[in-house]
């Protein structure tokens, strides 16, 4: 079973998920992360999907999200919640939360560095790619990335295919 089913099967998992697909929660209290640190992994998700012509990280409540699945895996994954640990010490160790939007910025391309380039190496690089494989989970599972963003119709028949050039394609 995935970290997020297993979260969904947790006490408040039904209420929590509900209000999350609805994107309706307000002043979400943390649960798992200090408000400090929730602070930190809000702004370092909404570096990684920003907020434009589109829904990003806010409107999706991404860290709300990786607090709950995070808080939840205390019953079933502690390793889990160990490694969000470190990652999140890593970026309070770094000052990320003091750091200017710019600043904070080249920080999330340095971390990412190694993802682009093999060759290279970043102490924060394991803080990253675990908060940056959560929120585009979390993104692209809620209403905000899955229907407002990919435009995700639900399953749909589909009896014309325009962007596709193959004319036998075309049509079924």
């Amino acid at each position: 079973m995935t970290l997020a089913g297993r979260a969904l099967a947790a006490a408040g998992g039904g209420d929590f998920f509900s209000a999350w697909m609805r994107a309706a929660e307000t002043n979400y209290q943390p649960k798992f992360f200090t408000p400090a640190e929730f602070g930190v992994l809000a702004s370092f998700t909404e570096i990684l999907i920003p907020s434009d012509s589109t829904p990003g990280a806010r409107e999706a409540q991404v860290a709300q999200y990786i607090d709950f699945v995070v808080n939840a895996a205390a019953e079933y994954a502690p390793e889990t919640q160990q490694d969000w640990r470190t990652a999140i010490d890593w970026l309070m160790a770094a000052k990320f939360g003091a750091l200017s939007s710019q600043e904070k910025q080249a920080l999330v391309e340095q971390m990412a560095a190694p993802e682009r380039d093999r060759s290279l190496r970043h102490d924060g690089f394991a803080a990253y790619r675990l908060i940056k494989q959560m929120t585009v989970f979390a993104f692209y599972t809620s209403k905000a990335g899955l229907v407002d963003n990919l435009e995700y119709k639900g399953n749909a028949y589909l009896t014309d295919f325009p962007g596709c050039t193959h004319p036998e394609h075309r049509r079924v």
